[in-house]
């Protein structure tokens, strides 16, 4: 390899490792270590037990300010990753001489521990709020059961658990060389920080990353979309279980020492601080954190000894009321204003746009002439309760053949029940849903969006926190089972008119644009088969017209089925119309049919049926 094409690799490296944010954390890294023969004994170890409080506010981070998943017992994990390394180095190490494989052991019983309760709890369909209960109940119980461990009875091998004393001396980080000096844990725990670091920002900054910041926003959408949302958060939560107990390997290593108050209530509340002070959703904030209130700690307690928790509360709260998002996203803030300010003012830098996702193929519209294979959706006798009422009760329907249908009825008679049934929302009572020739009657939701189903729901279920062009990138990159060409993203935005809004968050558009968002979501996810709850709701005059006209076009290459109140909006489509009450099917025809049938009009006007 030629100098010049070593140059042209290492300067393409280097861009990707700017773009993706791993250069300057390599250089903060090796700026510490050059940096640290300077250093006081008492700063090194100072600044290693930060090092692992770090880590385990990083896990924290990941897990709930990325993903939105509040762990109320990520000390559990770190307390675990702790103990793990105290027994596996006491019956390691007179063997080996080393201690990395401890460390190594401490992380997998750790993501081991995590998975086991992940699954349980987010395959079990467990609430946000029950799961913060279920880890830190796993917390203190772990808390209770670690101290009551001090007989002789309770060890591992050569390890013994020591009850509430704890286990003293244990082996430090080593080599195989014998175990490393205080200078050397402190330039190990600095590397293996901005490790990790780099190992979480490379998880965010992919595909990936799109996937959870989706997930954190709106479960649902991401489930309908074809995203197996419990898998991604049980993933997350194994990996932020695995750095958690790496940082309780740190923790032990660093003080030769564990005991069960590392489950404590007070050490579970103090790494959700952490992550508080430093932003919830910034990496770097998880270490700022814990320096910023760990700093605090320690000159409370020079100033009123015995009062520390006082001064660092009060501290705490007008630290929050200053930075309600954090410390480093106030930061992050104030310098992109001072930069965009100077930026205008220079006016010299062009900054290029963000890239459009790429797509597959052609878009579809080259070749609307040619109707690609539409989907093909039946119900059979299908029904629903809830408690002792019947929402729906032996509903036989069938959809498909490039068309466009419509289904209409009163407040109550039904329709989103039925749309909750054919997309997987709502557990069927008893029939079955029969997907482009597939039973899909037991099938979960993404599995469904998967084979081709896609529906804009009734209110706006968008990620309301993401960009619109993040928004359309999350349906286009979906995982799908059906061979259907994607449109490029720029054929989605000039579809629902917002190209000149798609770097805007999705929060800050209209209701009308919001409609307009999700159903350019269901453009760009392409299924087979569509399904639109009130897609004209809270839309002006000059919008149903658009949404109209865009619904016939889709019909061209999709079995599209709408659901509206709105009658002048279903006499536009001119597609045969299903008539819902009770729950059952009461007249289908064409529209002038049933607007024109007595009984129809009278369940509509309220007057009692044969009156």
């Amino acid at each position: 390899m030629t100098a010049s094409t070593w140059t042209t690799t290492l300067g393409r490296w280097t861009r990707v490792a700017v773009r993706r944010g791993f250069l300057w954390p390599t250089i903060a890294v090796v700026a510490v270590l050059l940096l640290s023969p300077l250093l006081s004994t008492s700063t090194e170890l100072k600044w290693t037990l930060w090092l692992a409080f770090g880590i385990l506010a990083l896990s924290l981070t990941l897990v709930w300010g990325i993903s939105g998943i509040f762990s109320f017992g990520q000390n559990a994990f770190f307390g675990i990753g702790g103990y793990t390394f105290a027994v596996a180095a006491f019956n390691i190490y007179p063997a080996t001489g080393e201690t990395l494989s401890a460390l190594l052991i401490a992380a997998c019983v750790a993501a081991l521990f995590t998975a086991l309760l992940g699954y349980v709890t987010f395959y079990g369909r467990v609430g946000d709020v029950y799961l913060a209960i279920v880890t830190l109940a796993v917390t203190l119980i772990l808390y209770t059961v670690m101290s009551s461990t001090a007989g002789p009875e309770y060890r591992i091998g050569k390890a013994y658990l020591g009850g509430f004393n704890g286990m003293p001396s244990v082996p430090g980080i080593a080599f195989g060389t014998g175990e490393l000096g205080y200078g050397g844990l402190f330039a190990f725990a600095v590397c293996l920080a901005g490790a990790l670091y780099i190992f979480a920002r490379f998880l965010l900054t992919g595909q990936y990353g799109q996937i959870l910041a989706g997930i954190r926003e709106n479960e649902m959408r991401m489930e309908l979309l074809g995203y197996n949302v419990r898998f991604h958060k049980l993933g997350i939560f194994l990996v932020g279980g695995a750095i958690a107990g790496i940082g309780g390997g740190l923790f032990t290593a660093w003080g030769t020492f564990i005991n069960p108050s590392v489950f404590s209530l007070q050490q579970a509340a103090l790494v959700v601080i952490w992550v508080m002070v430093g932003g919830r959703g910034s990496l770097v904030g998880a270490f700022v954190g814990v320096a910023v209130v760990q700093w605090i700690s320690d000159q409370a307690d020079k100033i009123v000894a015995q009062q520390t928790p006082l001064i660092l509360g009060i501290m705490l709260l007008a630290m929050v009321l200053a930075f309600p998002g954090g410390i480093v996203p106030a930061i992050t803030r104030w310098l992109d204003r001072t930069w965009n300010s100077s930026k205008r003012k220079l006016d010299t830098i062009d900054v290029a746009p963000t890239p459009t996702p790429r797509t597959d193929t052609k878009p579809e519209s080259e070749n609307e002439g040619t109707p690609l294979p539409s989907g093909h959706i039946m119900a059979h006798h299908l029904g629903k309760r809830f408690g002792g009422s019947v929402a729906l009760d032996d509903v036989t329907l069938e959809f498909g053949q490039h068309n466009i249908h419509a289904i209409v009825g009163p407040n109550g008679a039904g329709k989103s029940t039925l749309f909750g049934l054919i997309s997987g929302q709502h557990k069927v009572t008893k029939g079955d849903v029969e997907l482009n020739g597939l039973d899909v009657t037991r099938m979960p939701t993404h599995q469904r969006a998967r084979h081709g189903l896609g529906i804009k729901l009734q209110v706006p279920s968008i990620f309301l926190g993401l960009s619109v062009q993040q928004n359309i990138a999350l349906a286009l990159n979906a995982p799908r089972k059906y061979k259907r060409t994607r449109p490029p993203a720029t054929t989605v935005f000039a579809m629902i008119g917002l190209l000149e809004k798609k770097h805007e968050a999705a929060s800050n558009l209209s209701h009308g644009e919001q409609q307009w968002l999700e159903i350019g979501m269901l453009i760009a996810q392409n299924p087979s088969v569509m399904l639109f709850d009130e897609p004209a709701a809270g839309m002006t005059q000059e919008e149903r017209k658009r949404t109209v006209e865009l619904i016939k076009k889709l019909s061209i290459h999709h079995t599209v089925i709408v659901v509206e109140h709105d009658m002048a909006f279903v006499r536009a489509l001119g597609a045969p119309v299903v008539m819902l009450y009770r729950g059952n099917v009461f007249r289908h025809g064409s529209f002038d049919e049933l607007s024109n049938d007595n009984d129809v009009r009278n369940i509509y006007l309220g007057r009692k049926r044969g009156a």
